[in-house]
C-alpha cells in the first residue's frame, strides 16, 4: 500500500470504531444519561448562583442597614444637644448657663467632641475651649463651603450636617447646625463638632473604612464619590455587590461593598463537582446496562460449552459403556476359561492321586496335594477378581438401611467360627444409601478384624459414630488385632496385597481393595489407623443420604 494511502485508511479504521462505539447500546445509554444530568446541573447551578447572589446582596443590605443605624443614633443624640442650646439662647441663659449646660450633655453623649454657639455667622462660645481655642471669632463666610452649608441650614430652618470637612481646630470631622431665632430674628446658630475618629469609634470602624468582610464610604450627596470622602480608601463602589443608603440627617451618601463574593466561585465549584458527578453515575449506569449485555453473551457461551461437553461427555460416555461391557464380557470370558482348566487339573490329579495312592511315596503325594492346592486358589483369585470388576455396579435404589440391623447378622454369622469374639455396638444410625455395598463394606471390615487377630487374645470389635456433619457422616471400626505398620497403611487398600502370610490366614488380597472402591462408588472414603500389637482402626466416611 502506497504511503499516501495509510492515512486515509486510519481515519476510516477511527470512524468505523467510533461508529460501532456510539451504536452500541450502553454507550448510547450513557451519552443521553450525562447529557440530561449535564442540564439538571446547569439549572442547579443557575439556581444555586442566583440564591447565593441574592444571599450576599441581603447580606451587604443588612451591614448597610447597621451602619446606617449607628449614624443616624450618633447624629440623633447630636440633634437634641443642638436643640437644647438653642433654647437656652431663646431664654437669654447664654451667657450663665452654657457652660454648665454643655459640660452635662457632652457627659451624656460621648459622641459628640464639642459644641458651639454661633453668633450671626460668628463663633461666639466654644466648649471645651481647650483645645478648640481658634475656633472663637472664625467667621463661616470665610469657606464658601461652610457658608453654602450654613445658608441650607438656615434655609431649611432645621438640623443639617455638613463634612467631613477640615476643622478650624485641626483634624477632620462633621459640623451640625440649628438656626436660632430670638424674637422672631435670626440670632445664629448651635452647633455641636463630631471629630472622624468618634464616629470611627462609634460605628466600629477605622480609617481606612475596611473590616474583614466590607468596605465602606460616606460621601456628601451634592458631589457623591467625586467629592470629598470620609475614609481613606480607594475602592471602586461602582463595581461588585455594593449598597448605596441615603441619610436624609446628615445629606450623605453611604456605600457598603462586599470584599470577597462567592456566589460565582461557589456555583462554578458545583457546577464541577456536578459535571464530575454526572460522569461518574453515566458510567455507573453504562456498566448497569452493559451488565446483562454481558450476561446474556456469557449465559450464550457457557450454553455453548456446555452443550459442546455435553455432546463430548456423552459420546465418552457411550465410549466408556462399550468399554465397560467389554471389561465386563472380557472379565466373563477369562473366569470361564481359566477355570475349565483348573477344573481338569484338580480333577485329573486327583484321580491319579486315589488310583496310585499305593505307587506313590509321601513326596509324590505332597506334590500333587500343592498342585491340587495351588490350582483351588487360583480359581479363587479369578473368582475374587470376577468380583473386583462388577463392584460400584449395583442396581437397587436408596433406601432406608439401619446398621444396627446390618452389624447383628453379621456378628451371628461369626459367632460359629469365633465364639469367643465379641462385637460391640449401639444406637448406630439409619441411612439413606444403597444396601448392598453397605453390608460388603461392614462384612469385609470386621471379617478383616476377625482374621487378623491375636492367635492368643479374644477378638474384640468395636463399632461406633465418630464424626457427623450435615450431609456425611464417619464410622470406626476398631479392633485389637495384630495391628499393621505406618508404611503399609496406604498399600493395604491396593489390589493382592497382602501384609500378613500366615499359615491359617486365607485370601487373595483383595477384600480391603474392594471396600475402598465400594466406599468411592457411594461418594465416601476410607483410611486406617493403626499401632503394631495393639490393632488398628479403620475410619470410613459416607453420605447420610
Amino acid at each position: 500500500m502506497a504511503p499516501h494511502s495509510i492515512l486515509p485508511y486510519k481515519k476510516m479504521n477511527i470512524l468505523k470504531k467510533i461508529n460501532r462505539s456510539i451504536d452500541y447500546w450502553p454507550n448510547q445509554f450513557a451519552i443521553i444519561s450525562f447529557f440530561i444530568l449535564l442540564i439538571i446541573s446547569i439549572f442547579l447551578t443557575y439556581r444555586i448562583y442566583n440564591i447565593e447572589h441574592s444571599n450576599e446582596v441581603l447580606k451587604v443590605k443588612e451591614e448597610s442597614f447597621n451602619i446606617k443605624n449607628q449614624l443616624e443614633s450618633t447624629i440623633n443624640y447630636s440633634t437634641n444637644v443642638v436643640k437644647v442650646m438653642s433654647f437656652l439662647v431663646e431664654k437669654n441663659l447664654e451667657e450663665t448657663e452654657f457652660e454648665s449646660v454643655a459640660q452635662k450633655l457632652l457627659e451624656k453623649n460621648k459622641n459628640i467632641d464639642a459644641i458651639q454657639l454661633v453668633k450671626n455667622f460668628k463663633i461666639y462660645k466654644t466648649f471645651p475651649i481647650e483645645g478648640n481655642e481658634k475656633t472663637i471669632g472664625y467667621d463661616i463666610h470665610n469657606n464658601q463651603g461652610h457658608k453654602n452649608a450654613a445658608y441650607s441650614a438656615l434655609k431649611n430652618n432645621k438640623t443639617t450636617f455638613e463634612g467631613p470637612i477640615n476643622l478650624v481646630q485641626g483634624g477632620k470631622g462633621i459640623v451640625g447646625r440649628e438656626p436660632i431665632f430670638k424674637n422672631n430674628m435670626f440670632w445664629g446658630f448651635s452647633a455641636v463638632i463630631i471629630k472622624t475618629e468618634t464616629i470611627l469609634k462609634a460605628i466600629h470602624l477605622s480609617n481606612l473604612g475596611a473590616n474583614k468582610n466590607f468596605d465602606y464610604q460616606i460621601v456628601q450627596k451634592d458631589f457623591d464619590l467625586k467629592g470629598s470622602k470620609f475614609f481613606n480608601n480607594n475602592t471602586d463602589f461602582k463595581k461588585g455587590i455594593i449598597q448605596k443608603t441615603y441619610l436624609a440627617s446628615g445629606n450623605w451618601y453611604l456605600y457598603v461593598k462586599l470584599k470577597n463574593p462567592q456566589y460565582l466561585n461557589k456555583s462554578i465549584e458545583f457546577l464541577i463537582y456536578a459535571i464530575v458527578l454526572s460522569l461518574m453515575i453515566a458510567l455507573y449506569l453504562r456498566k448497569l446496562v452493559e451488565e446483562p449485555i454481558k450476561l446474556s453473551r456469557l449465559v450464550e457461551k457457557k450454553t455453548s460449552d456446555l452443550e459442546n461437553l455435553n455432546i463430548e461427555l456423552e459420546t465418552r460416555a457411550r465410549e466408556l459403556t462399550t468399554v465397560n461391557k467389554e471389561l465386563e464380557y472380557f472379565a466373563y470370558i477369562i473366569s470361564h476359561d481359566l477355570q475349565e482348566p483348573l477344573r481338569m487339573i484338580t480333577s485329573f490329579l486327583t484321580q491319579l492321586e486315589k488310583k496310585y495312592n499305593d505307587v506313590l511315596d509321601e513326596k509324590g503325594k505332597k506334590y500333587i496335594f500343592f498342585a491340587v492346592d495351588g490350582a483351588k486358589r487360583m480359581k479363587n483369585i479369578i473368582l475374587d477378581i470376577l468380583e473386583f470388576s462388577r463392584v460400584g455396579k449395583f442396581t437397587d435404589k436408596k433406601e432406608s438401611v439401619d446398621i444396627n440391623e446390618i452389624v447383628h447378622e453379621i456378628e451371628s454369622f461369626y459367632k460359629i467360627d469365633y465364639p469367643e469374639g465379641k462385637i460391640h455396638y449401639e444406637k448406630l444410625p439409619t441411612l439413606i444409601t444403597y444396601k448392598s455395598p453397605i453390608i460388603q463394606v461392614f462384612q469385609n471390615l470386621i471379617n478383616n478384624a476377625f482374621k487378623y487377630s491375636k492367635s492368643d487374645v479374644a477378638p474384640e470389635i468395636v463399632i461406633k459414630v465418630v464424626g457427623e456433619t450435615e450431609n456425611y457422616i464417619t464410622f470406626g471400626i476398631q479392633d485389637n488385632g495384630i495391628g499393621i505398620e505406618d508404611e503399609y497403611l496406604e498399600k493395604i487398600f491396593v489390589l493382592f496385597q497382602r501384609l500378613h502370610v500366615r499359615e491359617t490366614d486365607k485370601g487373595s488380597g483383595i477384600g480391603l481393595a474392594i471396600v475402598k472402591k465400594l466406599v468411592e462408588s457411594i461418594n465416601g472414603s476410607i483410611w486406617v489407623e493403626s499401632k503394631i500389637n495393639q490393632g488398628s482402626t479403620f475410619y470410613f466416611t459416607i453420605p447420610k443420604k
